[in-house]
């Protein structure tokens, strides 16, 4: 089989692209970092120049406060998992919202202003970094107690940012 000299001439201009193309966004493996965040509604679309939202509307709002709630709840049945030593099953469980709850935090720390939010978030960000390689590792004691200790900051996030649980 002969193949067309342009076919063949757009093969050759194509492959040198093809080799430096980049796939879109998918799951990247920081949870929390700020570089490798793939959210459809993330702070990063712009319109000319400035953010598509600049504060928190009620609908928003609403939105962002079922995700911190529910994220509580969900750190809570990872405890279970680390018990039964269901190794896969906490780590699937641990990253399963973790675009969602960034997105939340980030917003609802944004729009608190409080120094004391920023802080939490950071200290919940490392510390979920921490349990994820803990259960990479099946280390039960110090998983169970870096999650404990995540919990315990989010909680106070919760009520930096005024959220009831």
């Amino acid at each position: 089989m002969q193949m067309d000299r342009r076919a063949a001439a757009g093969l050759i201009v194509a492959a040198p692209a093809a080799a430096f193309a980049t796939s879109g966004d998918s799951p990247k493996q920081a949870y929390f970092a700020k570089s490798p965040m793939s959210s459809p509604f993330g702070e990063v679309y712009t319109n000319q120049g400035s953010r598509l939202w600049t504060e928190l509307g009620e609908t928003e709002r609403g939105i962002f406060t079922r995700i911190a709630v529910k994220t509580k709840q969900q750190l809570d049945e990872i405890v279970g998992y680390i018990q039964k030593k269901d190794w896969d099953r906490a780590r699937s469980a641990l990253r399963l919202y973790t675009y969602e709850t960034r997105q939340s935090m980030t917003r609802l720390t944004s729009a608190s202003g409080d120094p004391e939010a920023a802080k939490l978030f950071k200290t919940f960000k490392r510390q979920i970094e921490q349990t994820d390689l803990a259960l990479y590792k099946k280390d039960e004691a110090k998983a169970d107690a870096l999650l404990q200790g995540a919990s315990s900051s989010y909680s106070s996030w919760l009520e930096v940012v005024g959220i009831s649980v």
